[in-house]
């Protein structure tokens, strides 16, 4: 079984209560929050320990960052952050809040939501089995009135720009797998 885990940076949160899973015989996914580097790495070596073998890091993650935590986990996790295209950066840095946050998630049976929220970002997470359910989750996301969205690394760069076309731009998205 595939243990995942999408990691993002948000402050005035604790990884215990700023967590949730989906799971399916496949798979275990973990969305989780982490509110500093140091915080990030101790759990990345905890989930390291636990057979977790790969981490996607929001965008708030760069490289550097990335080798850092690569350290404290070993050779046990392959990791990648989220990387946007030139223009849904420039979108992304006009923001002026980034408290409604939108993830997709690929390993799922069945479309399937979940949210997190806090007094420093709500997330809202949609797992999907397929390209189709994608656009739809990224359709729902905007409709939820999320700011931006961020995917996990299953997201290439020709899947990135079918979700930013299926929703027409309306918010910046971003893809571990770019």
């Amino acid at each position: 079984m595939l243990k995942y885990a999408f990691i993002s940076e948000i402050k005035n949160i604790t990884p215990e209560e700023y967590s949730a899973v989906y799971k399916n015989e496949e798979c275990y996914n973990l969305v989780i929050g982490s509110p500093d580097m140091k915080t990030t790495e101790e759990l990345v070596k905890k989930l390291a320990d636990e057979g977790y073998t790969l981490m996607n890091f929001c965008g708030a993650f760069d490289g550097r960052k990335i080798e850092r935590l690569e350290k404290a986990a070993g050779d046990k996790v392959k990791m990648s952050h989220v990387k946007y295209f030139p223009e849904e950066l420039d979108k992304l840095n006009k923001l002026t809040s980034l408290k409604e946050f939108g993830i997709i998630i690929e390993g799922a049976d069945n479309l399937t939501d979940l949210c997190i929220k806090s007094d420093s970002c709500n997330l809202h997470a949609y797992f999907v089995k397929d390209m189709e359910m994608a656009k739809e989750a990224a359709g729902k996301l905007v409709e939820k009135g999320v700011y931006f969205i961020e995917m996990c690394g299953w997201f290439n760069k020709a899947m990135t720009d079918e979700i930013i076309e299926s929703i027409g731009g309306a918010v910046p998205v971003g893809s571990a797998g770019l």
